[in-house]
């Protein structure tokens, strides 16, 4: 949520924002809030008015000064105190309604561009030759031409298969089973898949414990109130499974989260921190539920585009001046990852209409390269949210001074099951058995899967 002040003071900043970030005009009707905040204004100074001259009224009649005619004014005043809190209470909902579609304010240096064809590229390496030299890249895929050709740890030249068809084939999943029992785009997975999740999963929570991270088992059910406070809510809301049920407490609705993000940073709503306890960082691992509503026919085949998923999701809580060197520290975590897992990628940096939600004022994605497909995939997303999340969720801390601020948010998908995918593509072999990474042969227990 912005400040109302800023939105005052700066609305064609704010029209310049929404239609750079592909936000709907009609909903973030940036005039309309301005007409509705002024009306605000002058119905509360109205009321705060008819309020004064009401006591001013009750204490001449206190005084003994009874006369009909003021006992008429207190009781017409009255009854315009409640007309007018009534028609303020109409104009601050939709005053409120419109605000929550303003999305944040994009840090100076971001792209504004039309979607993810326009977002530059700030990194790229690949296992064999490291980094490339960052004069070679340019925007989406421009990389691409530098990424492996063929596959680097195959035990020969081989056509690759689709990642999908080697756990099929491997016995690791079973898409014809889930549909089955749940519907399309929900799977079964089974065996080493499974355990190589869990081992890239112990892999990283070990790295994560020695930079402070706090293991956390949030609620996967949260109310409405949460996504609205992580700005998932209202825009994305298509996105998320609602659960309505007579027997919830309250008889109101729960919402299944599509990462724990909003959990954990719920955590932090209606409290204040000391600067000193700050930062929190959180790190989970859950089951996550998208509907992938606007999806429909794009990645259908395999497990990319599902509707149930695991992730493991960095959020930390922070202060102001915190949150950009964190939002780097968590792009260097993604680094350490892939390049643990020996893993060619690239990081782009999201241009400002494929800003992802509404909460985003920096943004990027690590994307390993599939040499199979000759493409790039999204493994995670980066996100600086500063303020935007916290204003909305009452989220506060005192600093050294005594001042009370709003806290910043940052978040990182560490991995989700992509990652998955872009192991079992890169490590497969001419025989359909897929090398174990180096680093995780430790958990494995092994260091290739083999159809059983």
């Amino acid at each position: 949520m912005l400040d109302p002040k800023f939105i005052r003071e700066n609305p064609e900043q704010i029209k310049t924002i929404v239609k750079n970030k592909g936000t709907n005009p009609e909903k973030a009707n940036v005039e309309k809030w301005l007409e509705l905040d002024k009306t605000r204004t002058d119905l509360s100074n109205q009321l705060e008015e008819a309020n004064r001259r009401r006591n001013e009224i009750a204490k001449q009649l206190s005084g003994g000064n009874i006369t009909d005619d003021l006992k008429e004014e207190g009781k017409a005043l009255k009854q315009k105190e409640q007309e007018l809190r009534n028609k303020l209470t109409e104009v601050e909902n939709e005053w409120n309604e419109i605000a929550a579609w303003f999305p944040n304010v994009p840090f100076d240096d971001i792209k504004v561009g039309k979607d993810d064809t326009e977002n530059p590229e700030i990194f790229a390496w690949r296992p064999d030759t490291g980094e490339i030299d960052k004069n070679k890249l340019g925007e989406n895929m421009d990389s691409a031409k530098y990424m492996p050709d063929n596959l680097l740890y195959a035990d020969k030249e081989f056509t690759p298969k689709h990642h999908i068809d080697i756990l099929e084939d491997l016995g690791m999943a079973d898409v014809a089973q889930g549909a089955k029992i749940a519907g399309t785009r929900f799977v079964y997975l089974m065996g080493d898949i499974v355990r190589l999740q869990k081992a890239v999963h112990a892999y990283i929570m070990n790295h994560l414990y020695t930079k402070d991270f706090t293991p956390v088992n949030p609620p996967l059910l949260v109310k409405e109130k949460v996504l609205f406070g992580t700005s998932h809510f209202p825009e994305g809301r298509d996105q998320v499974y609602e659960i309505k049920n007579e027997f919830l407490e309250d008889k109101d609705s729960l919402f299944l989260v599509g990462s724990s993000e909003p959990s954990n940073f719920a955590y932090g709503i209606d409290r204040v921190f000391k600067e000193e306890d700050l930062p929190l960082k959180m790190v989970a691992i859950t089951p996550c539920f998208r509907s992938e509503v606007g999806s429909w026919g794009k990645d259908v085949r395999g497990i990319k585009r599902v509707h149930q998923f695991d992730k493991l999701e960095m959020d930390i809580i922070c202060t102001q001046d915190q949150s950009s060197d964190i939002y780097n520290e968590l792009l260097n975590v993604n680094h350490w990852i892939l390049q643990s897992l020996k893993l060619p990628y690239h990081i782009v940096e999201k241009c400002t209409g494929d800003s992802g939600y509404a909460a985003s004022a920096r943004q990027a994605d690590p994307e390993v390269w599939l040499p199979g497909q000759k493409t790039f995939m999204e493994v995670g997303t980066d996100t600086n949210a500063t303020d935007f999340q916290a204003r909305r969720m009452n989220m506060k801390y005192i600093d050294k001074d005594g001042n009370r601020k709003l806290c910043h948010t940052v978040n990182d998908t560490g991995v989700s099951d992509r990652i998955l995918i872009a192991i079992i593509e890169n490590y497969q072999q001419s025989d359909g058995s897929v090398l174990v990474p180096e680093v995780l042969i430790p958990f494995m227990g092994k260091d290739r899967i083999v159809k059983k």
